[in-house]
This record gives C-alpha cells, sequence and structure tokens, in this order.
C-alpha cells in the first residue's frame, strides 16, 4: 500500500437521492429529484475549497444515497468542475445501484474517467433482498455486474451480515457468487441496529449471525483476498485508495449534504437538510453544522484508531510527527494485555476482537494522558 505521507488531497462527493430508502439505511438520503437546485449548489461548495482543491486530488469518491440515479447531465456538470482539480491516475470510483445502473451509465462513467464502480449487493439471497427493501433480485444485480465487469476492471461488491431473512443458507449464495465472478475488491458489514422505528423489523445481531459473519469471512480469505481492513477484502493489492485516505487519517474534504471532512486538524460534518445546506451556501459560508478543531492528543487519538483498523497498522513516527505526542507507551500495555496485538497492528483474530480492544485502548489512553 502507498506510504500515507506521499497522499494527497481526497474528495468524497455526496449524492442524497434514492428511488426507496432500505429499512437498514442509516445514511443521510431522500426519496426527492430537486437535482439540477442540488447540483448548483453543489458547484457553488466546490468553490468555496478552491485554496485546497487547488493542490491536487488524487482520489475521488462518489458516494450515497444512489449516485447511479443522479442523471449523466448533473454528473457531467459536476467533472466539469473539478476536472482542473484532478490528478492523473486518479481512482474514481462511483457507487452503484443494479436497479438504477445501465449500459448507457457505464459507458458514460467511462468517458468521464471513474475507474472504480462500487455495487451494493448486500445479499445474494432474493428473501433477504426483498425484505431489506432492496428493488432488485439476484439475477439482475448479476446482469448489471456483467456490465460493469465489461467497462471496468476494478469492482467492489458490498455485503451485509444480519439482515432480515438470512440464513446459513443466504452464507452459503454469498459464497458461491464469490467463487463464480471472484470481484475485485469485498466490503462486508455486520447489521447496525439502532434504538428507531425499525426495530421491529431488524433485530440485533445474535450468536449464529456472528458465527456466519465468521464463516463468511473465512470463505472469502479462503479464495485468496487479502483482510487489509477489518471490513475489506482485495485481490491482486485492488484496495481502495480512498478509503486508505480515511483510515490513514490523511486530509480529504466532503462535500455536499451530511458529507463529512478532515484538513489538518479540523474535523466537520455538513448540515443534513436542503435547507440549512442552501442557506449556508447562499451566505457564501462552508455548510458545516459541526466542525472542531482537534488538539495535537485528540488527532493523535483519532489518527490511532483509524490506522489500527489496517493490515499496516498504526504509524507511530507519522503520529509523532504530526501530533508531537508520543503513543509507544499505550501501544506497549496493549502489545502486553493482547496477543492478538503485537504493538503495531492487529492479526485477523484481533480485527474480529477490535471493538473490545478499541474500547480498552480509550482506557489505557485516558489513564496515561491524564
Amino acid at each position: 500500500m502507498d506510504d500515507i505521507k506521499n497522499f494527497k488531497l481526497g474528495l468524497y462527493v455526496h449524492i442524497p437521492f434514492c428511488k426507496k430508502r432500505c429499512i437498514y439505511c442509516d445514511f443521510v438520503s431522500y426519496v426527492e429529484n430537486n437535482f439540477d437546485e442540488y447540483t448548483e449548489y453543489l458547484l457553488n461548495e466546490i468553490d468555496l475549497y478552491k485554496e485546497y482543491l487547488n493542490s491536487g486530488i488524487d482520489t475521488l469518491y462518489i458516494g450515497g444515497g444512489t449516485p447511479s440515479i443522479f442523471p449523466i447531465k448533473n454528473i457531467s456538470k459536476i467533472f466539469e468542475k473539478l476536472e482542473p482539480y484532478i490528478s492523473n491516475n486518479a481512482e474514481i470510483t462511483i457507487e452503484v445501484n443494479p436497479e438504477s445502473f445501465t449500459k448507457e451509465n457505464a459507458q458514460f462513467y467511462k468517458k468521464i474517467g471513474v475507474n472504480r464502480i462500487s455495487m451494493g449487493l448486500q445479499s445474494a439471497d432474493d428473501v433477504v433482498l426483498k425484505k431489506s427493501g432492496r428493488l432488485y433480485d439476484f439475477e439482475t444485480f448479476i446482469r448489471k455486474f456483467d456490465i460493469a465487469k465489461r467497462y471496468f476492471d476494478n469492482i467492489n461488491v458490498d455485503f451485509i451480515i444480519g439482515l432480515p431473512g438470512e440464513s446459513w443458507s443466504t452464507i452459503g449464495k454469498n459464497v458461491q457468487f464469490i467463487s463464480d465472478f471472484l470481484p475485485d475488491h469485498i466490503s462486508v458489514y455486520m447489521l447496525e441496529v439502532h434504538n428507531d422505528k425499525n426495530n421491529s423489523v431488524l433485530k440485533k445481531p445474535d450468536d449464529q449471525t456472528f458465527q456466519r459473519y465468521d464463516d463468511f469471512l473465512n470463505a472469502i480469505s479462503g479464495f485468496g483476498y487479502e483482510r487489509y481492513e477489518i471490513s475489506n477484502f482485495a485481490l491482486n493489492g485492488k484496495y481502495c485508495k480512498h478509503n486508505l485516505k480515511y483510515w490513514a487519517n490523511t486530509d480529504y474534504v466532503g462535500l455536499g449534504i451530511s458529507a463529512g471532512g478532515h484538513i489538518g486538524f479540523l474535523r466537520y460534518n455538513n448540515h443534513e437538510s436542503f435547507s440549512d445546506y442552501f442557506i449556508s451556501i447562499s451566505e457564501g459560508k462552508f455548510p458545516r453544522a459541526y466542525e472542531s478543531l482537534n488538539t495535537p492528543e485528540r488527532e493523535a487519538l483519532e489518527t490511532t484508531f483509524m490506522n489500527l483498523r489496517t493490515m499496516l497498522g498504526v504509524d507511530k513516527e507519522y503520529i509523532k510527527e504530526k501530533t508531537n505526542i508520543d503513543i509507544s507507551p499505550v501501544m506497549d500495555a496493549l502489545k502486553n494485555k493482547f496477543d492478538f496485538f503485537d504493538g503495531k497492528k492487529l492479526s485477523e483474530k484481533g480485527m474480529d476482537f477490535s471493538n473490545l480492544f478499541f474500547v480498552t485502548l480509550l482506557s489505557f489512553w485516558e489513564e496515561y494522558f491524564r
């Protein structure tokens, strides 16, 4: 993986529109179609970040929502605006859903420079897809995956474990899909259930769900995928370079409703409503609902947490250079407590117990720096 010290700026653009909200979704998205108005404000927000974008961006990620329902003419306007800032050989990713991804989409994305597609499958089981509110069946996904393969040689497929209707048969179908098609990159997430109106439908993961999760990850590894981050697996070194910026805690700008960014020691999140977002930009202000300037200690802690999600582990020298904080004593204490941590990175077993590890890390950190 690339040296984090050589990373340029990353850019995330949020497209907050969906045909229908899935029952498990916790992202900010709306079933609306004010595409043109949103695009114009997004273009104005780009102008607010000229000072930062002038340094060049080497990863661009268009996420959502469902970017594949965003009209081609609107995507084109965004790319035209960003073109002066995009470096040669930049990684450019766009998320698509099977029901709205077409051959025309693929041809257009290829033409404007997209070189990585992220497809939301979630499950290869039609029962699970229907109960989760997805707008396609597995056969449709396969047809759209085939279109993507014709135009792109770097495709991610997302899975979620713990969705309604899931069984051991579901996991078998997921594994069979991977065996048959070997996507370049796989992301696997455990369903997160919050205390909201969906609790009557969504159930928090039980022991059986965790066992299915473990078995699925073991099967993925058996096909030669490299688990380079807790939830992400790559074939042939096809890591997501944009997400590596998040885990290295380097600089990235987030544009659009609810998007977040990290610049220097500044962390921010944009407004989640159209009205607040539009008003701020109309007034020539960054449309931020939250921003915080980290202390050196807080920046070091955030960087440590993010680094430890990857197979490379924590870069103590980089953190000290960046924040003047020496985290070695905390890392040494954790090494003495956990056999799955070598003082720098978590083992495969450690990634499976990462929640416990991170809670202990925070406790040790607070005690040491108190």
